[in-house]
């Protein structure tokens, strides 16, 4: 798509302009993903399974838990995710007219009318940017202990990650909730090239660590 500035008109910023034409990749039809968590040096593994339909991408987790989650197939927001540990429902939460939310016994509803992401979804839906080094993006994040916060979304640089796949180049992102008395940041690596994947992420302390060990496109594009 070209852009023409006519002349004398006010030249618009170019972040804006980006941020609307750089919009949401499509990803695989079908993936299976295995990752390493290192909890302060407790080992253990996610697996992840996602699936693309009409209804959107269904994406499910397993550890210790199971988390299942259905995003849009546009904006790859949330539009229901679910967290079962044991036998027990511990959150479940909604789009519909509002954001519904059930979580350790008690609903609760938000009036939000842009998208919305849980944070149990960020890894998947940071895959449907493409960034460059002045990106800079405010979202709606839906955090179970707290509410649904304004959170930032930066680019901090371009850098390689070592895994058992192989050398990945990616984008390395800073995530920052808004939350009144604390300064959390997160660290997400993504995959520059198709199909994007998530690489490893890292909390400020570097206590806690994620990394892909294993992926399968089972189908697809």
């Amino acid at each position: 798509m070209l852009i023409v500035f006519p002349k004398n008109s006010i030249r618009p910023d170019m972040n804006l302009v980006l941020s609307l034409l750089l919009v949401f990749q499509i990803l695989p039809e079908k993936e299976r993903l295995l990752y390493e968590t290192n909890d302060k040096g407790t080992i253990g593994r996610i697996a992840v399974v996602s699936e693309l339909d009409s209804t959107g991408y269904h994406v499910t987790y397993q550890s210790d838990r199971e988390i299942n989650c259905v995003l849009d197939s546009v904006d790859l927001s949330t539009q229901f995710v679910e967290k079962i540990i044991g036998d027990r429902l511990v959150l479940s939460a909604a789009q519909h007219d509002q954001f519904e939310v059930y979580f350790k016994g008690t609903t609760y509803r938000y009036r939000e009318t842009g998208p919305v992401y849980d944070r149990h979804t960020l890894d998947f839906a940071f895959r449907g940017f493409l960034y460059y080094p002045t990106y800079h993006k405010t979202f709606r994040l839906h955090i179970p202990e707290f509410m649904i916060v304004n959170a930032d979304l930066e680019f901090v640089s371009e850098e390689t990650v070592s895994t058992s796949l192989g050398r990945i180049a990616c984008w390395k992102l800073m995530m920052k909730p808004r939350i009144l008395f604390f300064s959390w940041q997160f660290y997400f690596w993504i995959e520059q090239a198709y199909p994007h994947r998530f690489i490893q992420y890292e909390d400020s302390s570097g206590e806690n660590r994620i990394l892909l060990i294993a992926y399968e496109r089972q189908s697809g594009i």
